[in-house]
Order: C-alpha cells, then structure tokens, then sequence
C-alpha cells in the first residue's frame, strides 16, 4: 500500500508528533510538530527532513513540563470532542485537511501571517 493512502487515525497524528518534537529536543510539542508528524505519516517527509536528532540524554529547558502549546491542546480536545472521544478514529480526508488547516492557522497567528 501506498504512504498516505489509509486514513491516518488521530492517535497516530498525537503520538507521531510528541516523538517528533522529543526528536528535536523541544520542550513543548508545537504546532509545526503537529503538521510534520502529520508529513511522515502521509510519507511527504522522512526523519532525514527533520534534521539532526537532539540526544536524550541532552539537558533540555522545560522538557516534562505539561506537553503542548496551549493552542495546539486546544485543537486537540476539540477534534477529540469531535471524534465522539475516540482516539483510535480515523480522519475523513475533509476532516484531515480541516485538521490541518486548524494547526496552520496557529502557526500564522503565532507569526502574524
């Protein structure tokens, strides 16, 4: 089968995202992560794209403190909500691309676009 062509399920995209942004070091899970996470699933991007990973045992400010920007947990809850609370739902392609287009537009927000 073919990258991209089964429905992503929602659990995939959170999990996919935390391990991106444990990946480069960050400590907060972003919008940007969200959007990458949702690339490697889709196979548009691999790891090589996400550049050099950041050591775990590097010290990292603020990493374990609670998860995602607030915007980004936001979105979240409210596709949770949406998707009768079940983290193992799959997206419709409509429902992927309104997804995406929701953690987008926190990335404009954050830079004024």
């Amino acid at each position: 089968m073919e990258p991209g062509s089964e429905p992503l399920r929602f659990t995939d995209i959170l999990t996919t995202s935390s391990a991106v942004a444990n990946f480069q070091g960050a400590a907060l899970l972003t919008a940007a992560h969200v959007l990458d996470a949702i690339a490697l699933l889709e196979g548009a991007k691999s790891l090589a794209d996400l550049g050099r990973p950041v050591p775990a045992f590097s010290r990292r400010p603020g990493f374990g403190d609670a998860g995602a920007e607030p915007g980004v947990r936001a979105v979240v809850q409210r596709w949770f909500a949406e998707l009768n609370h079940d983290y193992l739902a799959t997206f419709t392609p409509d429902q992927l691309q309104l997804f995406r287009a929701q953690i987008a537009a926190l990335i404009a927000e954050s830079t004024g676009s």
